[in-house]
């Protein structure tokens, strides 16, 4: 999962450098990209191309492409930071559908954590003028569509590959994003067409390690690993784009990543771990 959350960082900063193309467009080149490459694995793995649980693959490709259509909206539109710590409250979203979906207990100390988190939302975007509320709602339904798309991915981990399960985002998102690109077509430059490529590839490696690590163990375990990701976008985001925050708008983003970061501290206080031989590390 901290592998995933690198890759990902790359993505998010090939996407910002790639501002003035649509969002759906990128989600196209995206997708095209991740199709070739799941399609040869696929071929290779000699597994089959349309997998067994089709109404989970169906649920997780839809929620898929929501949840990043709507973040690739608020990266573009928004510091990549603030983007990042926003939707980085997916996690929250995933323990609460879990309770329904998979019948994973969510604690008391979560829905604290869950609204320190949000505390942490609502001081970020109070304190920076850069974010509007209608891309804190965005960023927000973002986290919602995640967390259902994790959900997904969790209930698939016995019948389907991984690579079956990443291929359902191409196939429900290239005729959605194809369409809309054929008549709002913008045509990348120069070394953009590189970026382009590199989006691509940085999606498939984080999606290939986010999926392993979902099969692997326990929803709310490993997706609250993503917290790092907003120091790396905080990072990324001085270093190639000069931006910076109030102090205010930091202890925002702060309090995002402690409601996180407890959640994962607390999960590990009390629960003890599976032993190493209860743990598969074939689950398809």
């Amino acid at each position: 999962m901290l592998l995933s959350t690198f890759f990902y960082a790359l993505l998010n900063l090939c996407v910002k450098q790639l501002h003035h193309l649509p969002a759906l467009e990128l989600i196209f080149f995206r997708s095209f990209i991740s199709f070739i490459i799941c399609a040869i694995g696929i071929w290779h793995a000699k597994v089959y191309f349309f997998g067994n649980n089709h109404k989970w693959l169906f649920i997780r490709g839809v929620a898929g492409i929501m949840a990043l259509w709507l973040y690739f909206t608020c990266i573009q539109h928004m510091p990549l930071a603030s983007a990042v710590a926003i939707q980085y409250t997916s996690p929250i979203f995933t323990a609460i559908f879990a309770t329904f979906l998979l019948k994973e207990r969510m604690d008391g100390w979560k829905w604290f954590f869950f609204l320190l988190s949000m505390a942490g939302v609502v001081l970020l975007k109070n304190f920076d003028p850069r974010i509007s509320l209608e891309y804190v709602a965005i960023g927000l339904a973002s986290a919602v569509c995640s967390g259902l798309a994790y959900n997904a991915v969790r209930k698939l981990r016995h019948t389907d590959h991984p690579l079956v399960i990443i291929l359902y985002f191409p196939m429900v998102a290239l005729p959605v994003a194809g369409t809309y690109t054929w008549f709002n077509w913008v045509a990348p430059q120069g070394m953009e067409w590189l970026l382009v490529l590199l989006m691509g590839l940085f999606t498939q490696a984080g999606q290939y390690c986010a999926t392993k690590a979902i099969q692997l163990e326990r929803l709310e375990k490993v997706t609250f690993l993503n917290y790092a990701g907003i120091l790396i976008a905080l990072a990324l985001g001085f270093v190639f784009f000069d931006e910076t925050f109030a102090p205010e708008s930091l202890i925002g983003i702060v309090l995002i990543a402690a409601g996180i970061f407890l959640n994962l501290v607390e999960k590990k206080a009390v629960v003890p771990p599976k032993p190493a031989n209860q743990i598969s590390s074939h689950p398809h």
